[in-house]
């Protein structure tokens, strides 16, 4: 999408769409996407005369939370994708703002959207929506895939992650599970309104729709919902994680301390029978007998020999 101007599709009701209205056809459907913080497309809304002020304010408004309004004669919808632009954080979830009626699709956001690629490539193999329900419904379709495949890899770094805790690293272990718990926590903060709001349009039987696509909107809420199932066990399972990871660290941290206190429990009364007899003064006992030496080095290893048994018996080791 080009971010300075609006892009036009006329639905030819075959699966494809061109930027050239068709004269011949006045029930054509027209799809408009802008990016709402264009000056020309914020002018362009602000003189729509099919408009509400409350759709006005939603379509351009920055920060926006997934709801719906419908009616008989319109819908108002905001949802939320995942962010796979360059240089952005995938967490940081792209707003995608609707308003329809039965013949014209107004959708806005400030990124560019791969939900939205994915609907003109559609268009251009010609099979793509032919009219406003299908559209939404690709819509939706698209926006759920696209976390889905998302939320699965987060979830195999989670099962990589626990297979190879053993061998990881601290400095490597927890900045991976932070980003992955900050990933699951921004996601999911957006999917649960999501799936509320496509209960809500589910609900309200508008004649804009047909049974067919009240269908399709029950399943996909349902999958949302599903979604934010596998959120909160990825979410505990990345805490338990690092709570295990951590106490592996404690464990090998206290078994180097234990043995550092076992070799200094058995250097102890070495070291001071070496500080007693190297006392250079008068009167020291071996000082003429020149096997002396040696039976210091005979008691200082029977010494620690019986120091290890003590320690196996006493089950310190």
């Amino acid at each position: 999408m080009n971010p300075t101007k609006i892009t036009t599709y006329y639905l030819n009701g075959k699966g494809g769409a061109s930027e050239t209205v068709d004269n011949a056809n006045d029930q054509q459907v027209v799809w408009h996407h802008l990016k709402y913080t264009d000056k020309t497309a914020r002018n362009w809304i602000k003189k729509r005369s099919d408009l509400s002020d409350q759709a006005r304010m939603t379509l351009l408004n920055s920060e926006t939370r997934p709801r719906a309004q419908v009616n008989d004669n319109e819908l108002l919808l905001c949802l939320r994708g995942i962010n796979f632009n360059d240089n952005e954080h995938p967490e940081d979830m792209i707003s995608i703002r609707l308003w329809m009626n039965k013949q014209t699709v107004i959708t806005s956001s400030n990124h560019g959207s791969q939900s939205v690629r994915n609907i003109r490539s559609e268009f251009d193999q010609n099979h793509g929506p032919k009219n406003t329900e299908q559209l939404l419904v690709t819509l939706i379709e698209n926006l759920a895939k696209l976390t889905d495949d998302f939320v699965d890899k987060m979830d195999q770094k989670i099962d990589s992650a626990e297979d190879q805790i053993d061998e990881s690293k601290l400095t490597e272990f927890n900045p991976q599970m932070n980003q992955l718990r900050r990933q699951i926590a921004n996601i999911r903060r957006y999917l649960l309104p999501q799936k509320e709001a496509l209960e809500k349009l589910y609900r309200y039987k508008s004649p804009l729709f047909s049974e067919s696509f009240y269908e399709q909107v029950f399943v996909y809420a349902d999958k949302f919902m599903q979604l934010i199932e596998n959120l909160d066990l990825m979410r505990e399972r990345a805490l338990m994680l690092q709570e295990h990871f951590m106490a592996n660290i404690s464990h090998q941290q206290n078994s180097r301390l234990y043995l550092l206190a076992i070799i200094s429990v058995i250097f102890l009364p070495l070291t001071f029978l070496s500080g007693l007899f190297g006392m250079n003064v008068a009167g020291m006992p071996g000082l003429e007998d020149h096997k002396a030496f040696w039976y210091i080095i005979i008691f200082s290893l029977s010494l620690t020999v019986l120091l290890l048994v003590w320690f196996k018996k006493s089950r310190w080791f």
